[in-house]
């Protein structure tokens, strides 16, 4: 068994399924005795999730939304994903900076590089201790919008994003697959369309304990 904690994150759209295999993994590495806490972007912390609450409902100048959800990352990373790893705690996390790249990028005054790179500059270049910035391994549950998107039909708790119309959708699906082929070694292209078992024993072929 390896000594060394892992930081795991799952991305993917809305509707893809990634909260449900989230909670999956942390049930099973529990039942296999590894110490683990499961958390989420953009939350995780109580500012954090105060946060979350503008994000979610407001409409934000893109650079604006951008800054808060790095700001919300930071309190995250330095109050509860660094010192849980630090313990030796696996973390599993639903979004993490992938989204924001998928979300928050457009292409033009806000690129999926420049992303990666405030996320550099702003968090890594703290010290040794946040060169753990970075997920160790990432899932992206790959299903289009268009199916996607018929699961969160009905949910009560319909945020900003879920209400933006299917172009957008589209889009972030676009930046999701340019982020997977741009980081293979990290990202995991999981099959969304598969069965929320056979999905799960997909993700566990790639833990390595």
């Amino acid at each position: 068994m390896s000594e060394k904690a892992k930081f795991i994150t799952f991305e993917g759209g809305e509707g893809s399924g990634k909260s449900t295999q989230c909670l999956l993994l942390y049930e099973y590495l529990l039942s296999q005795g590894i110490q683990v806490i499961t958390t989420r972007e953009v939350g995780g912390t109580e500012e954090a999730e105060e946060i979350r609450k503008i994000l979610l409902q407001k409409h934000l100048l893109p650079l604006s939304e951008l800054l808060l959800v790095m700001a919300a990352r930071y309190e995250h990373l330095t109050k509860v994903i660094l010192p849980a790893l630090a313990k030796g705690r696996w973390v599993i996390c639903d979004r993490f900076v992938d989204s924001t790249a998928a979300y928050q990028g457009d292409e033009t005054a806000i690129t999926i590089d420049m992303i990666y790179t405030l996320h550099e500059q702003l968090i890594l270049h703290e010290g040794e201790e946040y060169e753990r910035g970075m997920p160790d391994l990432t899932f992206f549950i790959d299903i289009t919008p268009e199916l996607a998107l018929k699961r969160t039909v009905g949910r009560e708790d319909n945020n900003k994003f879920e209400n933006k119309p299917l172009i957008f959708h589209q889009n972030v699906y676009k930046r999701f697959n340019r982020i997977a082929q741009k980081y293979p070694d990290r990202i995991k292209t999981i099959d969304g369309l598969l069965s929320r078992e056979e999905i799960q024993q997909e993700i566990l072929r790639h833990i390595d304990f």
